[in-house]
């Protein structure tokens, strides 16, 4: 009989031409509440009271008889649920009293509110028994409730320090490596070279603060090998016969011809030529010194 009467209901509205929105207007009853009388399922109705008081107006904005209707409802409560009087008057309450104010009154909304309360209430306890806890001397830990938010918040410190630490080892390491000397990757002092005692002329030629370009011809050779020497670093020429040089930087080359060292030898000029033979060598720049002035024997330093 539900059935037939939510059929017959719905057949009542579509002939007056509503639709369900100007029907919950007028009766303030949710669309789907109506939905569910004319389908004759009560079974998703808040209770008994919204059900029989949903009914009974729907039926008069009808034009209907609704007491075939409320039997029926009344008759399906009886059957398959049982209601809590208390609870029954206290809600039909708020109904009657919706509808009188010409209000939607939606059971939800009070379902919802009593929920959020007995939440309120439990979390209350629960503050109130962990507090006596604490009271007594009893741990977090103890309780339920790890102490993780301290030891999260040490361990992303503990994470920034270590970065920290390593971040400033490797930037110190970089600028021991670019400024000191005895590091590895920096400017050492060059190994001695090798010397080759056996040969008559042998030529060991340091580049001092700054890089050193030279053309070098031994032995009378027509052709020059080019070399460039970096800053701090030297170089080792043997020869039986001759060595000439011709360098564009002699102000920072330093010498040693046989073991004799010899130092300023440019007089100011850094384009310079130098010829090494067995028995001396001499030096010339381009428009001063002819090649054959003699600055020096082997052996002996020139004054």
């Amino acid at each position: 009989m539900l059935e037939e009467n939510g059929k017959l209901m719905r057949i009542t509205r579509e002939t007056l031409g509503y639709t369900y929105a100007p029907v919950e207007e007028a009766t303030k009853v949710r669309e789907f509440y109506l939905q569910l009388l004319e389908n004759g399922d009560l079974a998703q109705m808040p209770g008994r009271i919204y059900a029989i008081g949903f009914a009974d107006t729907y039926a008069r904005f009808l034009g209907m008889d609704p007491a075939p209707i409320l039997a029926d409802v009344k008759s399906y409560y009886e059957v398959n649920t049982k209601q809590n009087s208390f609870e029954a008057y206290v809600s039909g309450k708020k109904v009657v009293q919706a509808m009188a104010e010409g209000k939607s009154y939606d059971p939800s909304l009070h379902d919802v509110k009593n929920k959020a309360q007995s939440r309120l209430q439990d979390q209350n306890s629960k503050a109130d028994a962990a507090n006596q806890l604490r009271a007594q001397g009893v741990s977090n830990g103890a309780l339920g409730h790890p102490i993780r938010t301290r030891s999260k918040r040490f361990g992303r410190r503990f994470i920034w320090l270590v970065l920290g630490s390593v971040m400033v080892l490797l930037m110190l390491m970089l600028y021991l490596l670019q400024d000191n000397p005895a590091m590895p990757g920096g400017v050492d002092d060059p190994q001695p070279p090798s010397l080759n005692n056996e040969a008559p002329i042998v030529l060991i030629v340091r580049a001092v603060g700054e890089d050193v370009w030279m053309g070098v011809r031994i032995d009378g050779s027509e052709t020059s090998t080019h070399h460039t020497i970096p800053a701090g670093s030297s170089e080792v020429f043997s020869a039986n016969e001759s060595i000439y040089i011709r360098t564009n930087n002699a102000l920072h080359l330093e010498l040693e011809y046989n073991g004799q060292t010899i130092t300023n030898f440019s007089g100011g000029f850094d384009v310079y030529n130098l010829h090494f033979t067995t028995t001396g060598y001499s030096g010339y720049d381009d428009n001063h010194r002819p090649p054959s002035e003699l600055l020096g024997t082997a052996g002996n330093q020139p004054q």
